[in-house]
């Protein structure tokens, strides 16, 4: 399977989550985008990333996720939860916020790749392995 990689717009990563951006149009220095008030502890977490196809996709019914790229290119793979084969693909140059119940996957680009992860402390998760890999190639000169 052959995918487009799109790049990240409000708009069209609104079904999956939140882009973190700071809007410098508010007034003030600190400004809240995502709260999640119901839930109790969380953590950060480093996740290094290697270049390679995409066998499995993980969903979180209990917590929102951010992937925020440190290093590196990074790619992020979503999909609704009803239609995990319909996946879209996004270059992961800015930080977002998924919505609880979407499928995800991260691959990079560069030959590695670094992604900060902060979720709930208690994550639930699922898995969905796809019936063939997602494979992509950069050709590198």
């Amino acid at each position: 399977m052959r995918m487009n990689i799109q790049n990240l717009s409000a708009a069209a990563f609104e079904p999956y989550g939140t882009i973190i951006e700071y809007d410098e149009s508010r007034a003030g220095s600190f400004h809240v985008l995502i709260e999640e008030p119901d839930t109790i502890g969380w953590r950060i977490a480093l996740s290094h990333v290697s270049r390679g196809g995409i066998k499995k996709l993980g969903l979180h019914p209990n917590t929102r996720e951010s992937f925020e790229p440190l290093s590196g290119i990074s790619v992020i793979f979503v999909a609704m939860k009803d239609t995990p084969q319909e996946l879209t693909v996004f270059l992961l140059d800015q930080p977002v916020c998924l919505h609880k119940n979407i499928w995800h996957a991260t691959s990079a680009l560069s030959s590695r790749s670094l992604i900060k992860i902060t979720e709930n402390n208690h994550v639930e998760s699922m898995e969905h392995i796809l019936d063939a890999p997602l494979d992509f190639y950069v050709c590198d000169n």
